[in-house]
């Protein structure tokens, strides 16, 4: 195997970084770093969080391949963007466990129990997420769910902005794009994967140009029980209470 330099390691970082983080700058990288509490029979590589700088020897090295390396390297990339932007960076943190999952090192952690523990919920919980498009269609809302094996909220979101723009920017005048073809591009384009379409969707919100999310009054909820859950009219009035509110206004009109 070709001997592994500090500049082959720093042009590695390089892409890395770019790649993953969308970054210029890399952490200092040694060799042989004239350090004590270094114990290369346990580990392959090391960040330094105090000098944010990350470690290799180069015996150990010499016993891995370019590949094995460059995956270490990642993983310690890990730590060194976690602990620079603020987050919890150590193997032990379930921040730091999710960020393995994003890079692609999922299986990669330290095989200590808290690491262990930690790389377990970060799994369970990307298996759990999804990410939502919504589409209206008159009064029928359709939430389109997409996951992802590795992706965050934040991957979503850039993916997302970059699709809109994209097809945008593609489309034919008179062509018609639905957030279903958006959804489809997703998974094309970046790999997500498309969860069956919900049959039926039904907006019980109130309507009207002023929405605070609250549910339906009695007017909008007889229309939502007869349009869209085929309840029958009649009976859709007799089951509703038709709640009387005071009309301040009014009642002070009449008072001399």
């Amino acid at each position: 195997m070709p001997e592994v330099t500090l500049e082959w390691l720093n042009k590695q970082a390089k892409q890395l970084v770019k790649k993953h983080w969308g970054l210029d700058e890399i952490p200092k990288i040694t060799i042989d770093m004239d350090r004590k509490d270094l114990d290369w029979k346990s580990a392959v590589g090391y960040y330094c969080s105090d000098i944010k700088t990350i470690a290799f020897s180069s015996e150990v090295n010499e016993r891995r391949t370019e590949r094995a390396i460059k995956r270490t390297l990642l993983h310690e990339l890990c730590h060194w963007y976690l602990h620079a932007t603020g987050q919890p960076y150590h193997d032990s943190n379930e921040r730091f466990a999710r960020e393995l999952i994003r890079v692609g090192l999922g299986r990669r952690h330290n095989r200590d129990e808290k690491a262990t523990l930690a790389a377990k919920i970060a799994r369970k919980e990307k298996e759990s997420e999804r990410f939502e498009i919504i589409e209206r269609n008159e009064d029928t809302i359709i939430t389109i769910r997409l996951k992802h094996h590795r992706k965050n909220v934040d991957d979503f979101k850039k993916d997302l902005a970059n699709m809109l723009i994209s097809a945008h920017n593609n489309r034919d005048e008179d062509e018609q794009i639905y957030p279903g073809d958006i959804a489809d591009m997703m998974c094309k384009w970046y790999g997500y994967k498309k969860e069956p379409i919900a049959k039926i969707a039904v907006e019980i919100s109130e309507s009207g140009s002023y929405r605070s999310g609250q549910l339906a009054d009695r007017d909008d909820l007889v229309s939502i029980l007869t349009n869209d859950l085929d309840v029958d009219l009649e009976e859709a009035e007799k089951n509703l209470i038709d709640h009387v509110v005071d009309d301040y206004y009014a009642a002070s009109e009449d008072v001399e």
